[in-house]
């Protein structure tokens, strides 16, 4: 009776096959975590894109008129891209300590700062500091101690319309329509847009926007008469 075993052939074609499942098995895995990472990645975005766009959406529709403050958005550049900045006053002071800070009107600054690892990538931040009478808060520095909003960005853009809908790429509210001297009222909307970054190298972006009406600032406007 002749022993049973494998030739060296069966053996051969055995571990050829199994070669070829583990491939085809290592492939599948590599390309559901490579859907795994980039759906977390694009949550994270949604996530931080929320939650900036819902604290630009509280501050700006409660914006006011300061002697103290004036509302101020720069149109500014960092590496070809939009990184626009914003100041005013707001009722929508943020009072996370009831027993260290007080109520009351705040001077929030939206500042833009460059991720120190990539230089492409930007970081939006946010100061808000307890507005007080008799600080000129245009001419000297606040007590800002500002806190990151969103970070990962490709650009940040704010847009501004007054009462007739006519759009501006700034706003400076000790500068009238015509760029004369004067005290401009508040612009009655400001859009928001930020790009956030998917990949860099690709220059595959995310976009979010969105559009605040500021109430005072159509109020001021029309009695003013703003045209």
């Amino acid at each position: 009776m002749r022993d049973k075993g494998f030739t060296l052939l069966e053996v051969l074609l055995a571990i050829t096959v199994l070669g070829v499942v583990v491939a085809m098995i290592s492939l599948t895995l590599s390309g559901t975590l490579k859907v795994v990472d980039a759906t977390e990645q694009q949550e994270a975005i949604y996530h931080q894109a929320q939650t900036a766009l819902y604290r630009l959406t509280e501050d700006l529709a409660e914006a006011v008129l300061a002697k103290e403050m004036v509302f101020t958005g720069k149109n500014n550049d960092v590496d070809g891209q939009r990184a626009d900045t914003l100041e005013f006053a707001s009722l929508a002071h943020l009072v996370l300590n009831p027993d260290m800070q007080k109520q009351g009107v705040g001077f929030i600054r939206y500042q833009i700062q460059t991720d120190a690892a990539d230089a492409r990538r930007l970081k939006l931040l946010r100061s808000d500091t307890l507005l007080l009478p008799g600080v000129d808060y245009g001419k000297s520095e606040a007590e800002d101690r500002p806190f990151l909003l969103a970070d990962n960005l490709r650009s940040v853009r704010f847009k501004f319309s007054n009462r007739l809908g006519h759009e501006f790429d700034s706003w400076d509210e000790t500068v009238d329509v015509d760029g004369q001297q004067g005290i401009r009222p508040l612009p009655a909307a400001v859009h928001c847009t930020l790009e956030f970054w998917l990949d860099p190298d690709k220059e595959t972006v995310l976009t979010f926007t969105t559009g605040v009406l500021i109430p005072a600032g159509i109020i001021t406007a029309e009695v003013k008469g703003e045209n």
